[in-house]
């Protein structure tokens, strides 16, 4: 059994003054438990796709019964001085009540100190560790989605090179090219981004000969599927960054493909107002604005129209504009500027969207998710146990195979709950895409040809 630690960690924990009143089992014992904590908090680093626009400092949240569970009722507390007092990490003892009771972040000193990978020396620990994890593999594998979930999460392998992902994340610029900077040392920079694509990375090609379901639930990096209140699933697969997934494929070799849904929180509001216009008999505004908006949501083209017709939002890139639209759905600000340009859009829609986030703003992202479950969850509950599939919120994993047959099953529950789109051609609602790069695309497969090619010239 292992977990992650940090390079000279032990050094400081052996020069504590606590530590070196301990008996020699228990102090193999605390040296485990710290690094559990270390693991612990690099998993909130790794599973949180937000903290990568976070501070370096940003706290994590780790309930006193999780602490009390893994690291004992009296060591718990043990632990979290010792850590504190060597500076290693930090805690905030702001207390929330029903969420956590405390919070930690990395101090300075440790976020220099580079991610290693140790065993569990202690028998005692090793053996509470495993009992844990078991247990809750056989709890959670009564539900069927889970157990769906996590079977499929163990036939997936990674075929491409970390140089990819790291090369992919790095942006060295021309001149840093130029000047060869190593590539590890700049995403280094980037910590939370580096450790969050390195223990993806290093945790999934860990496992590229492992098909059981438990040894992957036992694995350091998974997470036990969790279904919100909204009815959206999160689990390990869902947050695995884009540049892992590419690297990814089903067991076998099999390609990963997708299908989802486009603009899809937007298409899901839009749907929503729509129908409750519909069911106000609100005739009077079955006008331009309704019209546009079902035709926007028919064509996948609503991402476009907002690019093309308006000033604020017309020179952002893709991935920003799409950023600051669910931003100014989701935020509690009702006059920022994204949201009084969408205003001036889509008048009517906005206009019911911000009084649906009167009360409370958070009411929006809980029924833009929830309809989004709605769909995608139920569709998946439905697909065979045989085939191959993982729900990512608003996608489907699969095989190329399958694509197609997912793809209607989709669009079945669309109509199913939005009976104005019962008689419409859905085809450009949902897209079908391929994750995994091919097989020629694959940096060996490409510098193997590249240097063959180069080879031909000199002859």
């Amino acid at each position: 059994m292992k977990q992650y630690s940090l390079k000279g960690l032990q050094e400081l924990i052996k020069s504590s003054d606590e530590y070196s009143t301990l008996a020699s089992d228990k102090q193999i014992e605390i040296n485990d438990k710290c690094n559990w904590f270390v693991t612990r908090f690099i998993q909130g680093l790794a599973f949180n796709d937000k903290q990568k626009d976070k501070p370096e400092d940003y706290y994590i949240n780790i309930s006193s019964e999780e602490l009390k569970k893994y690291l004992g009722t009296r060591d718990y507390q043990v632990i979290i001085n010792l850590l504190t007092t060597i500076e290693v990490i930090k805690k905030n003892n702001k207390d929330s009540k029903g969420k956590f009771s405390k919070s930690f972040a990395m101090t300075n000193k440790s976020l220099k100190m580079d991610e290693v990978v140790v065993n569990v020396y202690s028998k005692a620990f090793a053996k509470r560790l495993t009992d844990i994890k078991e247990k809750a593999f056989y709890e959670a594998i009564k539900d069927p989605l889970i157990k769906k979930i996590l079977d499929n999460t163990a036939k997936l392998i990674i075929v491409e090179q970390d140089s990819y992902y790291k090369s992919e994340i790095s942006n060295l610029t021309d001149e840093e090219m130029d000047n060869e900077i190593d590539p590890d040392k700049k995403i280094k920079e980037k910590k939370q981004q580096y450790y969050r694509y390195k223990t993806f990375y290093d945790e999934f090609k860990s496992l590229n000969g492992i098909t059981s379901p438990l040894e992957v639930f036992k694995n350091k990096i998974y997470q036990t599927p969790t279904i919100a209140k909204s009815g959206r699933i999160y689990h390990t697969v869902s947050s695995i960054p884009r540049y892992i997934r590419k690297s990814m494929r089903a067991y076998g070799g099999h390609y990963l493909w997708e299908v989802d849904m486009r603009a899809a929180q937007p298409t899901l509001l839009m749907l929503e107002w729509l129908k409750t216009i519909l069911k106000d008999n609100s005739l009077n505004a079955l006008g331009s604005e309704f019209i546009l908006c079902k035709n926007l949501i028919l064509t996948g083209g609503i991402y476009d129209y907002i690019k093309n017709n308006s000033t604020y939002f017309s020179t952002k890139q893709y991935q920003n504009l799409k950023k600051e639209v669910l931003q100014a759905f989701y935020e509690p600000n009702l006059t920022s500027s994204r949201n009084e340009e969408l205003k001036t859009l889509f008048p009517n829609f906005m206009g019911w969207l911000n009084k649906v986030k009167t009360k409370n703003y958070k009411i929006a992202s809980h029924l833009g998710q929830s309809l989004e479950a709605n769909i995608f969850v139920e569709a998946y509950k439905n697909l065979p146990e045989d085939m191959f599939s993982l729900i990512i919120h608003d996608s489907i994993l699969c095989l190329e195979q399958d694509t197609n047959s997912i793809k209607q099953n989709l669009i079945d529950r669309t109509r199913e709950l939005f009976h104005i789109l019962k008689n419409e051609n859905l085809d450009n609602l949902f897209k079908i895409s391929i994750v995994s790069i091919k097989n020629e695309d694959l940096i060996q497969v490409k510098n193997e040809r590249l240097l063959n090619e180069y080879l031909k010239t000199q002859n």
